[in-house]
This record gives structure tokens, C-alpha cells and sequence, in this order.
């Protein structure tokens, strides 16, 4: 009200640095006054949750949480599913609520998906895992799948049990000091994960751990993701960064999306 009144007598309101922090925490929920009780109003509070290290998840959600539990985050990521582990902007993992994966999926990930399929194809067929290595690759996922399907959650080495061609490795930066050996099952499930079929679901032990098991999408969820365009799925996310990170410069933009 106080910026409105100044502008109709002519005078400009003058908003210092501290009065920008203060708003910086109200909108990121880090204020004692703006924390919110549960892990689901921190994702919708701040558009998505940092994921690479499993840990960050946790930290950033209690750091904004009136009441915060470890159990009460797990809950919200294994029992209720109402948050999403994802792979997202930047090719980097994120956790978001059901209506935000729908919009990063559509948004960013068919996009990497379509990069990380075309590496796929290259690495194997450097590699020589196949003559025909799309439709080899394609069998694989359909295989790994299936497997999955079957077991209803599975990690990556239980999977290489029932698919034995996941159990294979590359050699990766051959000639540089740092190759090494690679097993595919990773990028293969990285290429059905980022088409949106399956979704990681519960690590293998603590909260801190980041070999997950894996599900299909139609089992974790009740429901799809909701299909949309990308340039719709594209305006909402920037809409929803502007709002509670805003404002911002197209740099800005560019390099958080």
C-alpha cells in the first residue's frame, strides 16, 4: 500500500537492502514467520527442491519447516508420493510436487531425454555392444522394464539379475587418466526415468543414501503425468521461478532452467 501512496504524490519509494533480504526470506519460507508445515507447502512454496545429493533434500525442506522431522520428508517422498525425485533443469536432480513434474517433465526432461538417448547411441556403438544399437537398446529398456514391472520396486543390480545385458561395461574417457568402467544399467535407466516410465523410489538405506530403488510410473503413482506442450510446460515453470525468485534477468533465466 505504502510504494502505492508514495507514487500518487510523486514521490519515489526507496527499498534498501535490508528491507530485500527480508523479503527474499518471507518469499523463500525461511523466515521464522513464513515457515510452513509440511514438506508438500515447501515445494510448492520455493517451484522445486534440489535433489543431487540426497541430503540437500532434507536440509533445504527443514530449513523452512515450522516443526521439522526427517520421517515426516520421507513420508511425503516414499509413503504419501505427493513429492517426485526427478531429473529436471539443467539435467540435474530436483524434487517437486505431481503438478510441478508433470511441467518440468514436458518443460526440460523429454528435451534431455532426446540428448542422453543420441550420447546412448554413440557410447554403444563405440563400445560395439550392438550392430543395430537403437534397436538394441530399445529391446533392453522394454526388457528392463518388464523386469521391473515384475517385481514391482527393484535397484539396479537386482534388475541386472533378471537382465543380464545391464550387467555390461564401457569404457569411459578411454586414454585419459581418469577412464574407467562403466556398467549401462545406470544410463539406461537414466533413459527410461527421463521419458518419464519409471521414477526412483525409496534408497537402499538411510536418507542420505543414493542408490534408490526403482518403480514404473503407473505403479508409483495413481495417476500420469499430465500431458502438455513444451512451450506451455515451459512459460509456467518461468512463470513460477519469477514468482517466488523474481525479479530476474533472462541470464537468470536461462541458467536456472
Amino acid at each position: 500500500m505504502l510504494p502505492g501512496i508514495l507514487r500518487r504524490v510523486g514521490l519515489k519509494p526507496r527499498i534498501g537492502t535490508a528491507q530485500r533480504r527480508a523479503r527474499l526470506a518471507r518469499n523463500h519460507l525461511l523466515a521464522p514467520a513464513a515457515r510452513v508445515t509440511t514438506p508438500l507447502d515447501v515445494a510448492r512454496g520455493i517451484v522445486a527442491l534440489h535433489a543431487t545429493d540426497p541430503a540437500t533434500v532434507f536440509l533445504s525442506a527443514a530449513a523452512r519447516l515450522q516443526q521439522p522431522t526427517a520421517a515426516a520428508i520421507e513420508c511425503a517422498l516414499y509413503d504419501e508420493r505427493s513429492l517426485i525425485r526427478m531429473l529436471g533443469m539443467r539435467r540435474t536432480m530436483f524434487v517437486v510436487t505431481r503438478e510441478m513434474a508433470a511441467i518440468v517433465q514436458a518443460a526440460c526432461t523429454q528435451a534431455i531425454a532426446a540428448q542422453q538417448r543420441k550420447l546412448a547411441h554413440q557410447l554403444f556403438a563405440a563400445a560395439g555392444l550392438a550392430e543395430d544399437v537403437p534397436t538394441w537398446l530399445v529391446q533392453l529398456e522394454e526388457a528392463t522394464y518388464g523386469a521391473l514391472v515384475k517385481r514391482g520396486e527393484a535397484t539396479a543390480q537386482e534388475l541386472g539379475q533378471d537382465v543380464p545385458a545391464l550387467k555390461t561395461q564401457i569404457l569411459m574417457a578411454a586414454g585419459k587418466d581418469y577412464s574407467a568402467l562403466q556398467g549401462i544399467a545406470t544410463r539406461v535407466l537414466l533413459l527410461l526415468s527421463a521419458d518419464g516410465r519409471i521414477v526412483r523410489g525409496r534408497p537402499r538405506g538411510s536418507w542420505i543414501s543414493s542408490q534408490y530403488r526403482w518403480a514404473t510410473l503407473a505403479q508409483w503413482l495413481d495417476t500420469p503425468f499430465v500431458s502438455r506442450a513444451p512451450a506451455e510446460a515451459q512459460t509456467e515453470l518461468l512463470r513460477a521461478w519469477l514468482h517466488t525468485f523474481g525479479p530476474g534477468t533472462l541470464a537468470d533465466l536461462k541458467w536456472w532452467s
